[in-house]
């Protein structure tokens, strides 16, 4: 055989083979089990995540693959880089498993115990023409690294104060190398488009809002976020999902009339549900003696509830937990970010969130990070009178006759308001990983990428005031910070 021959065969057993479908990651990709990192928790930052994944990948996007589960981001999703890693750990292709189910807790207490999970991305089962992988709901997997829209400590608070009921060991015991501060993401009030609806006429009608903004009016269907965008206040969503309150729900406060606001939230190792916690609740930030200035969030109780039921997505349109109380008022603990918003719009139709109709109307609303766009079904609020995803800019003669009024524009980076310190329902995100871990200078990598006003551009997601100031770049950096700490105050910082 001639030389030119034998390297065209060595060659060949390096690459992957053109043809591959289905098999593992290695088979189709080149991506070995040591090149393979688990990492757990945040859904709501699961889409943005993959893209600074992504951004760590040589030669770019085009060498990027994202995988779903099944068709499905519910359980997570798989990166693969087919080349190798900017910053060197890893000299041929690699892959991120990130792990979904159960939300931000699973990217903390099982991080810090190194403690194994289920309910992954099945590796060896994937398919690139469909460019999803099976679930494997057997195999126990200890995660690499964790990612949590809140930081440890308001987990270990919401362990004390019963508002979760898993313990959580002190990272400071186990040598767990945590990261906070870097960057984080915005929040906000998703409401079914029945309330909207009912909320803007309530609005208009006290003269909290314009009958028309511009050429358009304020009526139903009007969705477009600004103007006549209806607002929640804080106090008003709080009563809402206040453990101790359940007559604030059909008292028509929001919208005029007796229809029950049914509440579509997170479960409770959901970093969504921690933030709407401590946002709304002060639980646990306000755990101190003799003060206890907290409150339980409303739950649903699977063992002592003669109508709660568990739905799972395998025989249910959803998964989670839900409780109508008798037919009084429908609360639902989604176990994905999809779940909860999928409770919010079937509510439209008069159903509840396994698509069942009920006497329960068409009001529903949640908590959402704004990573995601609203869509068919679901929209934003304003809160406290600012909105999440629309920016107050002077009206010009093109858009408005009366050039003292103000106009609006909307923000597809739902961001703005919150790095202008306008909006504060914005917690820092954390990542953390054992001190002993291989894969540290990856791991430092995608925490740098995250904090990069220059490297990443993500919906909802800010970078913390820090390395990066707002100065030069004010449309993705805070002005000010928290330091990693959402039970601190937003501070300005320049």
């Amino acid at each position: 055989m001639k030389l030119s021959q034998i390297a065209l065969a060595v060659a060949s057993l390096s690459v992957v083979p053109a043809f591959a479908a289905t098999g593992s990651l290695q088979t189709l990709y080149g991506v070995t089990p040591a090149n393979t990192v688990y990492v757990s928790g945040a859904s709501a930052l699961s889409g943005s995540f993959a893209n600074v994944v992504g951004a760590n990948c040589t030669d770019g996007s085009t060498n990027v693959k994202s995988l779903t589960i099944n068709g499905s981001t519910s359980d997570g999703r798989v990166t693969v880089c087919t080349t190798s890693s900017t910053d060197g750990q890893f000299a041929g292709p690699f892959a991120v498993v990130k792990r979904d189910t159960n939300g931000s807790f699973d990217g903390v207490g099982p991080v810090i115990d190194q403690a194994g999970l289920i309910k992954w991305a099945d590796v060896a089962n994937c398919d690139s023409t469909t460019l999803q992988c099976g679930l494997d709901s057997t195999t126990a997997i200890v995660p690499h690294a964790g990612l949590t829209d809140v930081d440890t400590n308001v987990w270990v608070g919401m362990a004390n104060t019963g508002a979760l009921s898993i313990p959580v060991t002190d990272p400071a015991t186990t040598g767990t190398v945590l990261n906070g501060g870097f960057a984080g993401q915005g929040f906000g009030v998703m409401v079914s488009e029945s309330l909207y609806n009912a909320m803007m006429a309530k609005q208009v009608a006290e003269g909290r809002l314009p009958v028309s903004a511009g050429t358009a009016s304020c009526v139903a269907g009007n969705f477009t976020p600004g103007a006549c965008q209806p607002s929640i206040s804080k106090e008003e969503y709080a009563a809402i999902v206040d453990g101790n309150n359940f007559n604030y729900v059909a008292n028509g406060a929001l919208t005029g009339d007796a229809g029950v606001i049914n509440l579509c939230r997170r479960v409770e190792t959901s970093g969504t549900q921690a933030s709407s916690n401590v946002y709304f609740l002060n639980n646990s930030c306000g755990n101190a003696s003799p003060t206890f200035g907290f409150k339980p969030p409303k739950t649903v109780d699977l063992v002592n509830s003669p109508t709660a039921v568990a739905f799972n997505s395998t025989v249910d349109a959803v998964t989670g937990n839900y409780d109508d109380f008798g037919g009084a008022f429908g609360l639902f603990e989604g176990s994905g970010t999809g779940d909860a918003r999928n409770c919010v719009i079937r509510r439209n139709g008069g159903k509840n969130p396994n698509n069942v109709a009920d006497a329960l109307g068409t009001y529903a609303a949640g908590w959402i990070s704004l990573e995601n766009a609203p869509a068919a079904g679901w929209k934003l609020v304003k809160l406290d009178g600012v909105s999440p995803n629309a920016v107050q800019v002077k009206a010009t003669a093109a858009t408005d006759t009366d050039l003292n009024v103000d106009g609006w524009m909307a923000d597809t980076n739902q961001r703005t308001n919150v790095v202008k310190g306008y909006y504060d329902a914005a917690p820092e995100l954390e990542m953390l990983w054992p001190s002993t871990t291989p894969y540290a200078t990856f791991l430092t990598s995608l925490k740098n990428t995250f904090a990069n006003p220059a490297l990443v551009s993500l919906r909802g997601v800010f970078q913390a005031n820090g390395v990066f100031t707002h100065a030069g770049n004010e449309t993705k950096v805070h002005k000010g910070t928290r330091n990693g700490n959402f039970c601190a105050p937003q501070a300005l910082a320049e």
